[in-house]
């Protein structure tokens, strides 16, 4: 009996220094990763993962590949670590930053439909959400894609920032139409106490800060309050 307890120990306690050893990534290793997300080197990223090196590496700024991939527009290693059922798609870097936020940011239309449709990465991540980075750079077609399939258009970052406030300060009008048409509430300020009617002022986009005006004065009857407007505590 003790000898089967003590052979079994020794059983489990090899498999889990040889399972360490396979996933343990050298300098080498993690430097050649680097390089090949950088520069859309899918057959190294293909021998590496191959090697033993996890997908879910992360660079020596502690970005993930699959972000570095996607920021760097390696699509094709993109697709690759995408589809590789191993990589953790919401994985995030130092900055809380994951991989449907960095494709979304991009504009990467195709990467975000794969993260969704295929890895059902976290559409409502808490704090900075993918809708707020779509929205950051206008980016109108991601974000009918991310309401489309759940993304709160009110979402709230730790600033209580909305979606609406960084498409306003992104100046697309399409995509300020979209979310509004789509439940985005004018009403909203952030910790500041400015709403997206005083961000639109804030950067100089006086025709989408009348456009604003004008739906707050139809929707609610009464004349915009102004701002910043700092709310009881």
């Amino acid at each position: 009996m003790r000898n089967s307890l003590k052979f079994n120990c020794t059983l489990i306690t090899f498999f889990l220094c040889f399972s360490c050893l396979v996933s343990a990534q050298t300098a080498d290793q993690i430097a050649d990763f680097t390089k090949a997300a950088k520069f859309d080197d899918v057959s190294e990223v293909e021998s590496l993962i191959k090697s033993g090196v996890s997908p879910n590496t992360l660079d020596p700024k502690g970005n993930p590949m699959l972000i570095v991939a996607i920021r760097d527009k390696s699509l094709k290693v993109a697709d690759f670590l995408i589809a590789d059922k191993a990589t953790d798609v919401n994985l995030v870097n130092k900055s809380g930053e994951n991989s449907l936020m960095m494709a979304s940011i991009e504009g990467e239309l195709p990467l975000v439909e794969m993260l969704i449709l295929k890895r059902k990465a976290d559409v409502n991540k808490a704090g900075w959400a993918p809708l707020h980075y779509a929205c950051t750079t206008g980016r109108l077609s991601v974000a009918e894609f991310l309401v489309a399939n759940g993304a709160k258009v009110n979402a709230l970052s730790p600033s209580d920032t909305t979606p609406l406030m960084m498409a306003v300060s992104s100046g697309n009008d399409l995509l300020i139409k979209f979310l509004l048409d789509n439940g985005a509430d004018l009403r909203m300020r952030n910790h500041e106490g400015y709403s997206a009617i005083d961000v639109a002022e804030l950067f100089s986009k006086s025709d989408i800060r009348e456009g604003l005006v004008s739906r707050w004065e139809k929707l609610y009857k009464q004349p915009y309050p102004g701002g910043p407007k700092k709310f009881p505590s």
